[in-house]
């Protein structure tokens, strides 16, 4: 069903730029004010001046962040800081990294060129809902530049693993064409694919395989609406045009490199009333476990509870709750799922069975009163990745409450999209973060 390309990449010339390093970044959209300014100041040729430029108060129509980043591809392009692959390939990628918990895991997959479809073609599926600014701010870049800068992370089910176990064959121990390791001691490997008998191999087991979009669908959406931008310019539709196909990344859900780690929520500028006897209320619904600590003690409470969620996640709905100025956590247990179909809904019950979903459904809105609006335009909410900083900032009196989720799995994923819906907001945060900037298609 996915229609799979090689293509000639653009990459950063090694004979100008010696260490990488000091040019990719990680992907825009987690880049911070204070970083992009750190990463405008590490080299003249950072990546960061193509994907994520500066805005100027003397900014114009005709003079802005996207008129740049086009004249400095142009520019690098020319001088030779960035040069075209000669041969259309196939990239393998490979990134070896460290969760928290000092486990290490390696992330596998291949950058090619995928064809735009339509979402309800179901070729290649969503699974959350986008926002308007940034898919403008994406198809501006896209005007200005006719390139991807980064590619749209994926995946796809192979159990037989056969993509990648064939590369891993071809490749042996050759030495890659980038090896670095980045900031946070991870490191990342990139080799060109260009045999004929891989590449077809890959667009043969590709063309059977759904795409499920993991991060990037404010760039993917805003690539079809660029498709349909060029298709109205030019006349008739055609299939076979640069402009329709986008650069992504293909991770196998199958394997064991991919991380999905939660977000958490949390509460601020709640009346009080709101509050009050919070932890007495959900009793109707869950069974409420308290983890009480005195002072010294709650590290061990907090280590208790965070177990206890681990070793039942695959089991059972848990949530943690910790409330300003209580000691002691609370570990909420969904009694029976059968209170989720009693619940009126227009979901589907494999998006009312998330985690994500019964926090939202049972607890914010029906518990402390919020609306499904509110919590979309984030009112009183506010979503923190790390469970210790969610709970720093509640103790610190920044937020009221913090509830706190197990990640959610990659069957819970495919369970709603294959169900035509899309996951709540910040249900998953998929990890490792890539580095933009190994590869570019220009077309």
């Amino acid at each position: 069903m996915a229609d799979i390309l090689p293509f000639k990449g653009v990459l950063y010339n090694t004979e100008k730029i010696k260490d990488l390093r000091q040019v990719v970044t990680p992907p825009y959209d987690i880049i911070s004010p204070d970083e992009q300014e750190r990463y405008y100041q590490s080299h003249e040729y950072n990546m960061i001046r193509l994907d994520l430029g500066k805005e100027y108060p003397e900014d114009t129509d005709n003079k802005n962040r996207y008129t740049r980043a086009s004249g400095h591809l142009s520019n690098w392009l020319s001088s030779g800081v960035l040069v075209q692959d000669k041969e259309p390939s196939i990239y393998f990628y490979q990134l070896s990294y460290i969760l928290k918990d000092g486990s290490n895991k390696v992330m596998e997959g291949f950058i090619a060129l995928c064809k735009l479809e339509e979402f309800s073609s179901g070729k290649v599926v969503p699974h959350e809902y986008t926002l308007s600014k940034p898919k403008s701010d994406r198809l501006n870049l896209l005007r200005s530049c006719r390139s991807n800068f980064s590619f749209i992370f994926s995946l796809y089910s192979s159990p037989k693993s056969k993509i990648n176990s064939s590369i891993k064959g071809l490749i042996g121990g050759s030495r890659p064409k980038i090896d670095i390791i980045d900031d946070h001691n991870y490191r990342h490997k990139l080799w060109p694919i260009t045999d004929p008998g891989i590449i077809d191999l890959i667009k043969m087991e590709m063309k059977d395989n759904t795409v499920y979009i993991a991060d990037g669908h404010h760039r993917y959406e805003a690539s079809l609406n660029y498709r349909n931008e060029l298709r109205a310019k030019g006349g008739a539709a055609s299939d076979h045009e640069p402009g329709d196909y986008v650069m992504m990344y293909f991770a196998n859900m199958d394997e064991p490199g991919l991380t999905i780690l939660p977000t958490h929520r949390l509460l601020h500028s709640l009346p009080a009333e709101k509050l009050k006897d919070l932890t007495n209320k959900p009793g109707n619904n869950f069974h409420v476990k308290f983890f009480d600590f005195s002072p010294g003690g709650e590290s061990s409470a907090r280590e208790q509870m965070i177990e206890e969620m681990k070793r039942a996640a695959n089991k059972e709905h848990l949530i943690g709750m910790y409330i300003h100025g209580e000691e002691r956590y609370a570990l909420l247990s969904l009694k029976d799922e059968s209170l989720l179909q009693k619940r009126t809904s227009d979901k589907p019950m494999a998006w009312r069975r998330l985690d994500a979903a019964i926090l939202q459904s049972l607890i914010l809105e029906d518990l402390i009163g919020l609306n499904e609006e509110s919590i979309k335009r984030q009112e009183n909410l506010s979503y923190v990745k790390d469970m210790d900083e969610s709970i720093r900032k509640v103790c610190s009196g920044d937020f009221q409450i913090a509830f706190l989720l197990n990640p959610t799995r990659i069957e819970e994923i495919k369970d709603v999209t294959n169900a035509g819906e899309r996951m709540p907001q910040k249900s998953t945060y998929f990890y490792p973060k890539f580095l933009t900037g190994f590869v570019i298609y220009k077309f």
